[in-house]
């Protein structure tokens, strides 16, 4: 991976100095004057005021939900209209009356702070109340949330934003008012009290202030990955292939259920090849998602011979898959005629042997594998020999992914597919991942042995943990495995009622839950299509790139991001430099990067999107740009305008650009380290 070498002029310093304060400095009032905002011109940063506890926590919410913002102290109010109190800002009262002051006067104001009801004249019960759920107006089910919160006991001049259940009777929790020439959102609670995330009383809590201070929109990640199983969607959408892609846009790539196929009547296989042409028109690449040991109705059918075994003596149904006895070479050839069949039937940009492992030994009934060719291999009993058993299990789980891995390198199309393999992680629940047989250690050797990429799964024992469980994750496989070549797996499912906030992660708690997931790399899997919000379908992308540290001059970033300013901004200087770029679009490298906008039109055509590691850009002449990048998989970039030519590498490459509905053209790139030249 090529990294950018950072200088640090002055605008840099600075940027540095107001970085350092954006992760949790106080508010102090200075004789600066405010820092002009070039990365986000003619638009609405948010500014917050907080301490070094929780002001991060809040920053971390609202970046994730989509919104610019940073903190700052009230000598920056002359340069802001929007602004956030949290509960432990510690103003001083010459510093309150400069926000009242400021409020009045037309600043848009949140008070997550229930210390400064007084100032506002906000009627606040005195004493905390009883609270069996809470009704956010973003969601269409009630908040799991029971304890003791203060509320709004006034109703002059305001209107009711969301509400709690006491015993009954639906009481105030967040409200809006006119203040002056102001406008005002507050809670009657602290978000962030008792070590709550933000989210977990109102979820959309981060959404929500930005929508109604009509913040700026912050940087998108371009790496994140949906899977989609046509089976599970709905009747109206499993054929829309124009309606699926999309519902996708801004998707680098789709895990697409690949087993849809094999069936008696060829009619009832699906039609992949229209889905993954629809995909590739506009800039999404299509990986071919299977799942071992199942390998399609048609081999469990035909094949009863090659079912796998369980504990209890019967053929294994794994949840929803029929499960086939890979250990046996026979079977795990019959296996792979069908995989083989199906990976070179169609056009896909690569492979995810996802998911191999066995039944859970906690289960004993159901438990795998019993087949006689296991319990032969293994070659004693097991369950006199438990602990060689479960190593069995694990060195098993590992032979039949290196196979499978090393059996795409033989397939026609074998240069042009990529190889994942998606695992369960052993670190946040080491007993559920040791009775699946699911041993990461041996798992990243048989991926960086196959040249394959790395998706981690945590178990579903974990899923209630909170968004902060994925930091023990990325700790651990960025020991095993180059962040370049590892993502982690998401899951968006039902976890039942009784969950808390909600039964499916959404809004708050999956936009801070996808930051972190994607804080190494921005990599990140979502599982699926169907069962993610519409909401958070848009946001995914926001909330991967939510580790973003924003300022008013620049960025810093752990991977390519997309940056936005209003469409009259044609022209944009980073660290300096003329940037491909056009109507306020542009893609900037990781690293630490000086922002500067300029109105006017765009001085060459510009690098829209790209779906690899972007390393270097700039503006060569008004009919050329110049675009580094290094991708394992082939890439896909958007360009402002339809090329004329383009070198890779110094090599000429044949041009078919495809229109994007929503502007610009897409073109096919090449995998690995490569140097772009595009002429319009």
């Amino acid at each position: 991976m090529r990294f950018r070498r950072v200088y640090l002029p002055l605008v840099v310093v600075a940027l540095i100095t107001s970085v350092l304060a954006s992760c949790g400095t106080s508010p102090r009032v200075t004789a600066s004057a405010p820092t002009p905002i070039s990365a986000w011109p003619a638009s609405n940063p948010v500014l917050v005021f907080g301490s070094a506890s929780e002001g991060p926590r809040f920053l971390n919410l609202l970046r994730s939900a989509g919104y610019v913002g940073y903190m700052g102290s009230t000598s920056d109010l002359g340069a802001y209209r929007n602004l956030v109190v949290l509960n432990d800002s510690r103003l001083d009262s010459s510093q309150i009356t400069e926000v009242e002051n400021w409020t009045a006067k037309g600043g848009r104001i949140v008070l997550l702070s229930p210390a400064m009801d007084r100032s506002f004249k906000l009627a606040l019960s005195r004493t905390a109340i009883g609270v069996t759920s809470v009704s956010d107006p973003n969601l269409s089910v009630p908040v799991n949330f029971q304890g003791e919160l203060t509320v709004f006991t006034g109703s002059d001049l305001t209107v009711s934003i969301a509400t709690a259940d006491s015993g009954g009777r639906r009481m105030s929790i967040a409200i809006s008012k006119s203040y002056s020439s102001g406008k005002l959102l507050a809670t009657s609670f602290d978000p962030f009290a008792n070590g709550r995330n933000g989210y977990e009383i109102l979820p959309s809590l981060g959404r929500m202030v930005g929508e109604f201070l009509g913040a700026t929109r912050g940087p998108q990640s371009l790496q994140t990955t949906v899977y989609l199983d046509p089976g599970v969607l709905p009747a109206n959408l499993k054929f829309n292939f124009a309606q699926i892609a999309s519902d996708l846009v801004g998707v680098r790539s789709v895990e697409l259920a690949a087993w849809n196929f094999g069936f008696s009547n060829p009619s009832s296989n699906y039609p992949y090849q229209s889905l993954i042409d629809a995909l590739h028109s506009r800039g999404i690449l299509v990986y071919a998602w299977l799942e071992p040991p199942f390998v399609n109705a048609y081999t469990w059918q035909q094949y009863p011979n090659c079912r796998e075994i369980n504990e209890s003596g019967q053929a294994a149904i794994g949840d929803w898959r029929e499960l086939i006895a890979l250990e046996d070479p026979a079977c795990f050839n019959i296996a792979w005629s069908q995989f083989s069949k199906v990976l070179s039937s169609y056009s896909w940009d690569g492979v995810n042997f996802a998911e191999m492992y066995f039944e859970s030994l906690a289960h004993p009934k159901t438990a795998t594998p019993f087949s006689p060719t296991a319990l032969a291999q293994f070659g004693g009993d097991p369950f006199l020999d438990r602990t060689g058993f479960i190593n069995f299990r694990e060195k098993l789980v590992a032979q039949i992914d290196s196979e499978l891995l090393s059996k795409v390198n033989t397939l026609p199309n074998a240069a042009s597919m990529d190889k994942e393999l998606t695992i369960i992680d052993d670190t946040l629940d080491p007993t559920e991942a040791m009775n699946i047989g699911s041993n990461m250690s041996l798992l990243a050797q048989v991926a960086n042995n196959a040249g394959a990429q790395l998706q981690v799964e945590d178990p579903y024992t974990v899923w209630s943990r909170g968004p902060n469980r994925y930091m023990a994750v990325n700790s651990k496989v960025s020991h095993l495995v180059s962040p370049a070549n590892y993502s982690i797996d998401v899951n968006v499912i039902d976890r039942g009622t009784s969950t808390k906030p909600t039964a499916y992660p959404t809004m708050g708690e999956l936009d801070l839950t996808a930051m972190e997931a994607g804080r190494v790399n921005s990599k990140v899997d979502f599982y699926a299509l169907g069962t993610i919000g519409t909401y958070d379908l848009s946001n995914l992308n926001y909330a991967v790139a939510g580790s973003v540290s924003e300022t008013p001059t620049g960025v810093i970033t752990n991977f390519p991001i997309k940056v936005t300013a209003p469409s009259s901004y044609g022209q944009l200087k980073v660290d300096g430099s003329n940037w491909p770029t056009s109507d306020g679009i542009a893609v900037v490298p990781q690293g630490t990067h000086s922002l500067v906008w300029s109105k006017g039109p765009s001085l060459s055509p510009g690098l829209l999107s790209i779906d690899a590691n972007l390393g270097n850009a700039r503006t060569l002449s008004s009919n050329k740009i110049f675009f580094d990048y290094y991708s394992r998989s082939t890439v896909y970039a958007l360009l402002s305008q339809d090329p004329k030519s383009i070198t890779a590498s110094a090599a000429p490459i044949a041009v078919s650009a495809t229109p994007d509905p929503n502007g610009g053209f897409w073109v096919k790139l090449p995998a690995g380290r490569v140097s772009v030249i595009a002429t319009f």
